[in-house]
């Protein structure tokens, strides 16, 4: 997989801010030669350069945000630009088993539809990043799509492993064998809030429709999980983007305040719908 574009990245900087090398150099604390070196791609930069460079650019402009909106404008139907983000390096080719559990629909390779959704998901890691793919959709691919509601909720309570001493629904079964069989599913992101909602709903502490109504609280945007090798072979990498400490701090900030929100919604939404719908083991059996 390829890594971090710092060369080019460099001169891109400069461009922008009208900045020769010399003057890169003073701006970042660097060597004249070392932005040179760099830019003729002959130096291996350390996370250190990175930092002072990337760290520098944040400073004057949201750099990464811009390459999202440029690398957006050339999305075309059917080829979405995607966003995963990781807490180190991915070794050799994308794969759809070797995602650490839990996930919300099982192995796959996550990614979602913005920047910001990525880089917030590891912006607390210390060599948190975001890698950048368009996903060239094939004819005769198998697809699932889901929005906020049972289907989604049964999938994630499976999944993450509520359903686990429970008699598999035909509901379930069919959410399953939807699952399984597509070759990539487009579907809600869940947060953490959110797996606490459903964790109180497999505890019969609050009702489905409680828990649905809770769970729509938090607007997060959509995920694409590829399930198959066939899905993963049509991502084309785009980019790689390096999140400096500063960024990934304002990304910590967002998440925060997403969640703050979402709670407040949350919190009122099992309030009005406390006592409607139906308990987890009235919908569920044990084995």
């Amino acid at each position: 997989m390829k890594s971090f574009d710092l060369p080019s990245d460099s001169k891109r900087i400069r461009e922008i801010l009208n900045l020769s090398q010399e003057e890169l150099a003073k701006q970042t604390g660097l060597s004249f030669p070392t932005i040179n070196t760099l830019e003729k791609g002959s130096l291996k930069p350390s996370h250190e350069l990175m930092e002072s460079i990337y760290g520098f650019a944040y400073s004057k402009l949201r750099f990464n945000k811009a390459k999202e909106m440029v690398y957006r404008d050339g999305e075309k139907k059917g080829c979405p630009l995607l966003f995963h983000g990781s807490g180190g390096d991915i070794i050799g080719n994308v794969d759809c088993v070797h995602s650490l559990p839990p996930n919300d629909f099982g192995n796959g390779f996550y990614l979602g539809e913005t920047l910001q959704q990525a880089a917030t998901w590891v912006a607390d890691r210390e060599k948190g990043n975001v890698y950048c793919f368009f996903l060239e959709m094939e004819e005769g691919m198998k697809t699932a799509s889901f929005s906020v509601g049972r289907d989604w909720m049964y999938a994630i309570l499976y999944y993450r492993g509520a359903l686990a001493r429970k008699k598999a629904s035909p509901d379930v079964k069919r959410i399953l064998d939807l699952v399984e069989s597509s070759d990539y599913i487009r579907a809600p992101i869940a947060d953490n809030s959110m797996y606490d909602t459903l964790e109180s709903f497999a505890r019969g502490e609050i009702t489905d429709e409680a828990c649905l109504h809770a769970l729509s609280a938090n607007n997060l945007g959509f995920q694409y999980v590829l399930k198959s090798e066939r899905a993963c072979s049509r991502l084309r990498f785009v980019d790689r983007f390096f999140l400096c400490e500063k960024e990934k701090a304002d990304y910590r900030k967002i998440k925060k305040e997403q969640g703050e929100e979402g709670r407040d919604k949350m919190r009122l939404s099992l309030v009005e719908y406390r006592r409607k719908g139906k308990y987890f083991d009235e919908l569920f059996e044990r084995i």
